[in-house]
């Protein structure tokens, strides 16, 4: 968009706003606008789905109840900006300036899309990235924020009370005197952060990780910790799986996607079940069988697998970042990429990857593996059995592969 262009349509947003003749709301969705200055304006309302402002300038502006789906706006200068009520689902906030921005009541829950697959329809989900942002002071009050990303963030006096933060990720983030009164923080990730004057009265941290945590030098007043997973008897848990393979035979139209978050699921029969598209995170399927079951697209994020059998299983595509295999039997599953067709059927000429990323393979058995193009930084393969695996184009930046075995597995010539 031609500078002019866009003076002048920030012009007419501003009638719009006032009340004035000649106002029409600002419509950027999908505009390229990296690098630009729009500090100070007021961008209240508008709509900049899918935007890229990736570092831009954009102090002191108001995002007030924007649409700001999918937004680009890495390493964004946004300090002391108002994001109230906006919609940031799925927005990439990486490295970004956003000291004393205000994202009270903000939605920066993961940002679902539709990929059809085979003509079929699969929901994919994509978090909120606020990696290593600087957010000193920032506010959010009331912010939506389950899932989203805020690992190695500085988070120093931020309010951040009353927020939903289940499963977000704070591994490393600096949350000193940070407040999380009342914040819900179920099986979030706070690894390795810094919590020193941080209070944690009220909040509910029943099966977040704390490893390297001093909670001691946190007030952690009627703070909740412990819970007993939840149970689904295997009559309930028929029942919506029949609604699931309904959802998935009939593109959405029909049935109940199949979603549940920290269920016990170990040691259920579920050999060929159809769990495409699943949200299953941080399901306990310990001991579970799945042989032959199809996973294609599915999201395992932070599952216990422990001596899983999932020999012969479709988890083309799945996430299953952070997961415990360890001991499982994936001989010969497939966990390569799942071709993206689009809604006529047509290849879209897109992979979508398998996502293994500090997941736990320990000793587990890949023999006949199809791991083409996997995501697999981070992730322990301590012995694990890779012989004739399909290792071509996979990622494996700080993979541990001590004592893994390795004979006939296929490799980048």
């Amino acid at each position: 968009m031609k500078s002019a262009d866009l003076l002048q349509a920030i012009s007419e947003h501003r009638l719009y706003l006032d009340g004035k003749p000649g106002g029409r709301i600002l419509n950027l969705k999908g505009a390229a606008l990296s690098g630009s200055d729009l500090s100070k304006q007021r961008l209240q309302f508008s709509r900049m789905g899918n935007v890229d402002l990736s570092h831009a300038v954009l102090t002191r502006s108001s995002f007030d109840n924007a649409d700001l789906f999918g937004a680009n706006l890495a390493g964004a200068n946004l300090a002391h900006a108002s994001l109230i009520g906006a919609d940031l689902r799925g927005a990439n906030l990486r490295k970004a300036n956003l000291e004393g921005a205000d994202f009270e009541r903000a939605d920066l829950s993961p940002g679902q899309g539709v990929v059809f697959v085979s003509g079929e329809r699969r929901v994919r989900e994509t978090p909120t990235d606020l990696t290593g942002a600087n957010l000193k002071q920032a506010k959010f009050v009331g912010a939506k924020a389950n899932g989203a990303d805020f690992s190695y963030a500085t988070l120093l006096e931020a309010n951040l009370s009353h927020a939903e933060l289940n499963g977000a990720n704070l591994t490393g983030a600096d949350l000193t005197r940070a407040n999380f009164t009342g914040a819900m923080l179920r099986a979030a990730l706070l690894n390795n952060a810094r919590v020193d004057g941080a209070r944690f009265d009220g909040a509910d941290l029943r099966r977040a990780e704390l490893r390297n945590v001093d909670l001691g030098r946190a007030s952690c007043h009627d703070v909740t910790l412990h819970e007993v997973d939840p149970e689904l008897d295997d009559e309930a848990f028929r029942l919506r799986l029949g609604q699931h393979v309904d959802w998935i035979l009939s593109n959405g139209a029909r049935g109940r996607r199949l979603e549940l978050n920290g269920a016990s699921l170990a040691g259920f029969d579920l050999a060929k079940a159809d769990l495409s598209g699943a949200k299953l995170t941080d399901c306990d399927l310990s001991g579970a069988d799945l042989r032959g079951a199809k996973l294609c697209l599915a999201q395992l994020d932070k599952a216990r697998l422990r001596g899983c059998q999932l020999a012969g299983a479709d988890l083309s595509g799945a996430s299953l970042a952070r997961a415990d295999l360890a001991g499982a039997n994936l001989a010969g599953a497939k966990l390569g990429p799942m071709a993206i067709r689009g809604a006529d059927g047509r290849p879209s000429g897109r992979d979508w990857p398998t996502d293994l990323r500090g997941a736990s393979l320990v000793q587990a058995d890949l023999s006949g593996a199809d791991l083409r193009l996997g995501r697999l930084e981070g992730t322990d393969f301590t012995g694990a059995n890779l012989s004739t695996a399909d290792l071509r184009g996979s990622d494996f930046v700080n993979a541990t592969l001590g004592g893994a075995k390795l004979t006939g597995a296929i490799y980048d010539s």
